[in-house]
């Protein structure tokens, strides 16, 4: 038995509706005029995978997070099938104890070990990580900091 289904309506033209188990909608449209394009969807339900982890990660360090926003980036191969070849999260986190080496570490843990959609995707994708921390009151600025990973390494609780 399957633990997650789904199911998807056509609406005419590339237009379709997506609808999980409990009724939640989703619009899809494969020229991306009115909704998101599956493509889009997938890069955003990347980063969206990788946010809740590393929003519960950060609870877990006592260091939690008053606010998340993620900028998302991704290439395509140039021909037909078009997967993704390089993505590139960008965590911006708004806290007031978390220090660099934690943040690092939540973002790292998020996607190599628990982030479910990206370990889903091709093995051969390049991935990018990159984080900037602010106070609670400040708005987003500054250089992103890099964070190294090696999947095949795997990560360290």
């Amino acid at each position: 038995m399957s633990d997650t289904t789904a199911r998807i309506i056509w609406n005419g033209d590339l237009k379709f509706t997506g609808v999980n188990a409990d009724g939640f909608e989703t619009a899809i449209d494969g020229d991306h005029k009115s909704a998101a394009s599956p493509v889009e969807l997938l890069l955003e339900s990347t980063a969206a995978c990788s946010a809740v982890d590393v929003v519960l990660i950060l609870a877990k360090m006592r260091t939690p997070a008053t606010r998340l926003e993620m900028d998302l980036e991704a290439d395509r191969n140039p021909t037909p099938p078009r997967f993704f070849t390089r993505m590139r999260l960008a965590f911006d986190i708004w806290s007031d104890d978390l220090t660099p080496d934690k943040a690092a570490r939540a973002v790292r843990l998020s996607v190599i070990k628990y982030c479910s959609v990206y370990n889903t995707l091709r093995p051969d994708m390049k991935l990018e990580l990159a984080f900037r921390i602010h106070r609670s009151d400040a708005t987003a600025s500054g250089d992103y900091e890099p964070v190294q990973i090696d999947p095949a390494a795997g990560i360290e609780e």
